[in-house]
C-alpha cells in the first residue's frame, strides 16, 4: 500500500467520519437531552433554544444516520425520537467530552457541582474511562501507533452547518461550555491536524483545504480558549506555529471513543480507513468507554447520575437525569 497523504489522514480516518455527522454543536446538545429523556419536538425547543429550522434539519440528519428513530404516538397524532442502539452508544463520548469539560471548560454550574455515575441495579459507583476494548485495559497515549487501511479516503466534510455564533447557558452538567470550544466540524478538523503535528498556518490550510477566514478564525478561537498557543517561529517577518496545549493534549481520550463508535456503527471490518494499534505489541485497539473496575461498556439504561458537590462546595443534588436517562 503505497504511504497515504496527510490530507487523506485528516479527513478520512473514522474521528472524521464520525464528526462529518455529529460535530456540530447543536448535534451534541440534541443528543444529550435525549440521554435526560427528551424525545418531543417541543421539548428540545424549551430547553436549547434551538431555531426550528435547524432542529428540523439536526433531528432529520440524525433520522437518516441512524442515531435516532422516528416513531409516531398518540394514534398518529405526535412525533417522538428515541435513541436507537447507535445512538445509545454515543453516551460514552458524551461522557468523556464532559470530564474533559469539568477539567478544562467549567460551566458555572460544573464549578459547583460533579457528575457521578452509578449503576442502576447494584447502585455501585462508576468510574469511565477508556479502555482498548470492552473488558480490555485503559488506553495509555503514549503507547497508540496506527496504520492506514484501504478504506482511507476523504469524506467530503459538511458544507450547511455555520458554526453557532453565540454561546448557550444550560443547567445540565454534561456537554455544555465544550461545544462553544469545538461545536463544529473545522474545529476537530484543525484539532486532528494538531495531532498530526501540523503546527503551521500554511501547512494546516494545504492538508485542510478550508477557506483562509474559516481556518484563522478557528486557530484564534481554539488559542482563546487555551486548546492551542501560538508560538513565534520566525521574526522577520513574525510568522506563528500553533501548538496543543495540555487541554488540548487532553482531548485525546474524546478522539479515541469517537474512533471507537466510527469503527462500531460506520465502518465495514475489513474496509477500516485506520487502524489504531498498540505501539510495544502491535495489538488492534477498538477504544470503547467502559466502567474501568469491571470492564463492561456504559450504557444509560443501566447508569443512573447525580450531581455531587464539587470540592469546595457544599450540600448535594440528584439530577433530572436519575429518571430513565435513555430516552425510552
Amino acid at each position: 500500500m503505497t504511504e497515504p497523504d496527510i490530507r487523506s489522514l485528516i479527513m478520512g480516518n473514522p474521528v472524521a467520519r464520525a464528526f462529518a455527522i455529529t460535530g456540530d454543536a447543536w448535534t451534541q446538545l440534541i443528543l444529550r437531552e435525549a440521554f435526560y429523556g427528551v424525545r418531543r419536538f417541543g421539548v428540545w425547543r424549551e430547553r436549547l433554544g434551538t431555531p426550528r429550522s435547524v432542529l428540523t434539519d439536526r433531528l432529520q440528519k440524525l433520522v437518516a444516520a441512524g442515531l435516532l428513530s422516528q416513531e409516531q404516538v398518540a394514534t398518529g397524532t405526535r412525533t417522538e425520537y428515541r435513541l436507537t442502539e447507535m445512538g445509545l452508544d454515543m453516551f460514552g463520548v458524551a461522557v468523556v467530552q464532559g470530564q474533559w469539560e469539568k477539567v478544562w471548560a467549567q460551566s458555572p454550574l460544573q464549578e459547583r457541582y460533579a457528575i457521578a455515575f452509578f449503576d442502576r441495579e447494584s447502585g455501585r459507583r462508576l468510574k469511565p474511562a477508556v479502555l482498548t476494548r470492552a473488558h480490555g485495559v485503559e488506553v495509555k497515549p503514549d503507547r497508540v501507533d496506527w496504520k492506514p487501511g484501504p478504506g482511507l479516503i476523504i469524506i467530503p466534510p459538511p458544507t450547511s452547518r455555520r458554526r453557532r455564533s453565540a454561546p448557550i447557558e444550560t443547567d445540565r452538567p454534561i456537554i455544555d461550555r465544550s461545544t462553544e470550544i469545538m461545536g463544529d466540524y473545522w474545529s476537530w478538523a484543525v484539532l486532528s491536524a494538531a495531532f498530526f503535528r501540523l503546527r503551521r498556518f500554511d501547512e494546516i490550510h494545504a492538508a485542510l483545504g478550508v477557506a483562509t477566514n474559516i481556518l484563522a478564525d478557528r486557530l484564534n478561537r481554539l488559542v482563546l480558549h487555551g486548546v492551542l498557543e501560538k508560538r513565534p517561529y520566525q521574526t522577520a517577518p513574525v510568522r506563528f506555529e500553533y501548538r496543543l496545549t495540555e487541554a488540548g493534549l487532553a482531548l485525546y481520550p474524546i478522539v479515541l471513543a469517537m474512533h471507537g463508535w466510527s469503527q462500531r456503527w460506520l465502518i465495514e471490518p475489513d474496509e477500516a480507513p485506520l487502524t489504531l494499534v498498540d505501539r510495544a505489541s502491535g495489538e488492534a485497539i477498538t477504544p470503547v468507554v467502559c466502567d474501568l473496575d469491571s470492564g463492561e461498556p456504559l450504557d444509560p439504561r443501566r447508569i443512573r447520575w447525580e450531581l455531587e458537590a464539587a470540592t469546595g462546595a457544599s450540600g448535594k443534588e440528584k439530577s433530572p437525569a436519575d429518571a430513565k436517562p435513555d430516552g425510552r
